[in-house]
């Protein structure tokens, strides 16, 4: 069955391309012009989200992560991990910054850690990246021989190691889903505190 386009039809449509062109181009302008960090591709299809990047200047974002930490070889504590992270990209696949981390402890009586790295990213192909970073940590006390915290907290140095996949929500949002591996070494101790997450980041560019 086919349907003839009427003149009102045909009008009507008219109408909405004249209006909606400019305002495509106003936020094209606004979100991706000439020296911001543009994560938008222009394609075959037009705009297109997936593709090489532009990841150059100051970005903002945060995050949350799932897992937990081996106090011990065989003392595993469930946790919780939120971040805030900033920094610029250096060229349109690296960027330096910095992440502070708060992470509470999901176990009764178990205390909290906080702590902050600073960090590098690289992006491999598209949206697969590789993370790294190094800092501080403050973690709750334990006991080696019973396992069990202790008030206060001890200070740690390690870093972190990540690695996903970012794909683009819109022209200057992304959003990160990675695995991560972190380790501190907490003076005093035999074993480091190691902490392994599942999460997601949410950046600004």
């Amino acid at each position: 069955m086919v349907f003839a386009m009427t003149p009102r039809r045909l009008r009507r449509r008219t109408r909405w391309s004249l209006v909606g062109l400019p305002l495509a181009a106003g936020l094209v302008a606004a979100f991706g012009g000439p020296g911001e960090a543009s994560a938008a591709v222009r394609g075959r299809q037009g705009i297109e989200i997936e593709g090489a990047q532009d990841r150059r200047g100051f970005y903002i974002g945060g995050g949350v992560g799932f897992g937990g930490t081996f106090f011990y070889y065989d003392d595993f504590i469930p946790a919780t991990r939120m971040e805030l992270d900033f920094g610029g990209g250096v060229t349109k696949n690296f960027t330096l910054g910095a992440s502070l981390h708060v992470m509470p402890y999901l176990v009764r009586d178990s205390g909290v850690a906080f702590g902050g790295d600073v960090e590098a990213t690289g992006y491999m192909w598209r949206g697969f990246y590789a993370r790294g970073g190094l800092g501080f940590a403050g973690v709750p006390r334990a006991d080696e021989e019973s396992g069990e915290t202790r008030p206060g907290l001890s200070m740690g140095l390690g870093g972190k190691a990540e690695a996903g996949y970012e794909f683009w929500l819109s022209a200057t949002a992304a959003m990160g889903v990675g695995v991560t591996y972190d380790a501190r070494f907490v003076p005093g101790t035999t074993y480091p505190r190691q902490t392994l997450l599942i999460g997601l980041r949410v950046t600004r560019f």
